[in-house]
């Protein structure tokens, strides 16, 4: 078992152009479904289209052996808890990859001459690395945030201020000194000063040690929890010692507190996420859309021009709308993508008609070191095209 990270990607795309077949499997095996007999049946069905497009024997004989290879695998496969998906990529040479992740999507089987990322690179694409940190006036939880999981990294860790002194404002601190008869009081602002200085302190080795976290897991986005929320007192002083690294990264603050039970903070935290992402959507496709209502705009709209500047190296950021599909040719030998063509123009090929075009868009885009950004969020102007693209420069 592996877990996915973006170096997956460039692993799988290693077998891109090697002339394939690859079997892509995405299966959903979310407990109780039957995910052994759906598997027999998408297996089943597979055959059945190889066999009536007309594909070589000796081709499906070689698909055969791999299909019959991932069905003995999956009847003796009984996931682990928390798997939700099991992405399964095999050749008849003997590649095998496999990933099991907590996040379930529809079942799929594909057999095409390179491996079927799409999906795996819309998981990636949305779910980013969070580090979400927690914490109040004397105690603080570190944990990552990975689809849909959270792992805690740091436990409990405590500030050295002494329990006697209240974590309030002074007003009700406790002692023989204090509040008694004519000298009440005297002590109340040499102690505030004092738990003041005991929180700054705090806080401040709270944000060092996120900052030798983010060094160490490389996370993309922070979110920070706190009592009150970005309201609070406790936000506001940890805000002040946070990295400029983390604060360009924060995503987002929720009330919460580290005495919380852990399923309610990755609730909260979730929720912070998921709010973040679709900004983050809303924002790439405004400029989007902005950018491709000029001449000299860099943006385009609709797969014909996407097309057109993927093959001039011109994309930057590959935007898709995640249900967007639609069947295409390509080349094996060089990746040659059209939607009308019956030859390659490139090495006089014939070209392979697969299912999801989108995918080899997605490919290609990333073979050519562009950012893809999967969009989940309902947008009409956008979804009437499905894809679009920020360009590097206009030819």
């Amino acid at each position: 078992m592996a877990v996915i990270r973006a170096r997956a990607l460039e692993e799988l795309l290693e077998l891109e152009g090697k002339g394939g077949p690859v079997v892509s499997l995405y299966l959903n095996v979310t407990p109780p479904r039957p995910f052994k007999s759906e598997l027999h049946s998408l297996i089943h069905e597979k055959r059945e289209r190889l066999a009536e497009a007309g594909v070589d024997k000796d081709l499906r004989r070689r698909v055969d052996a791999v299909l019959d290879r991932i069905r003995a695998h999956v009847d003796e496969l009984r996931a682990p808890e928390g798997t939700r998906l099991l992405a399964l990529f095999a050749t008849p040479d003997g590649f095998w990859q496999e990933y099991r992740l907590p996040v379930a999507l529809p079942s799929r089987l594909y057999v095409e001459p390179d491996p079927y990322i799409r999906p795996l690179t819309a998981l990636l694409d949305e779910f980013d690395r969070y580090c979400v940190l927690v914490a109040d006036a004397r105690k603080a939880r570190l944990f990552t945030m990975y689809l849909g999981e959270i792992e805690e990294h740091l436990g409990f860790f405590e500030s050295d201020t002494p329990s006697w002194i209240s974590e309030g404002d002074g007003r009700a601190a406790r002692g023989p000194a204090v509040g008694v008869g004519a000298w009440a009081g005297w002590r109340e602002p040499v102690i505030q000063r004092h738990i003041q200085d005991h929180m700054h302190r705090h806080l401040k080795r709270v944000t060092e040690r996120t900052f030798h976290a983010f060094k160490r897991l490389r996370f993309d986005r922070l979110i920070v929890g706190a009592p009150e929320g970005r309201e609070g007192k406790i936000y506001s002083l940890l805000e002040r010692h946070l990295h400029s690294y983390l604060r360009a990264r924060l995503a987002g603050v929720f009330p919460g507190e580290p005495d919380m039970p852990e399923h309610e903070l990755k609730r909260r935290a979730l929720a912070v996420a998921r709010a973040h992402e679709r900004a983050e959507e809303e924002r790439l496709i405004s400029r989007l859309l902005e950018e491709s209502r000029h001449w000299e705009g860099l943006g385009v709209l609709g797969l014909a021009r996407v097309l057109s500047a993927l093959l001039q190296g011109q994309v930057h950021t590959l935007v898709v709308d995640h249900g967007f599909q639609t069947p295409g040719r390509v080349c094996p030998r060089d990746h040659y993508l059209t939607l009308a063509e019956e030859r390659c123009p490139l090495c006089g090929g014939t070209l392979v008609w697969v299912e999801d075009f989108i995918d080899e868009v997605v490919e290609e885009a990333i073979a050519q070191g562009a950012e893809v950004e999967h969009v989940f969020t309902d947008h009409p102007e956008f979804s009437a095209h499905g894809i679009g693209a920020l360009l590097r420069f206009r030819v």
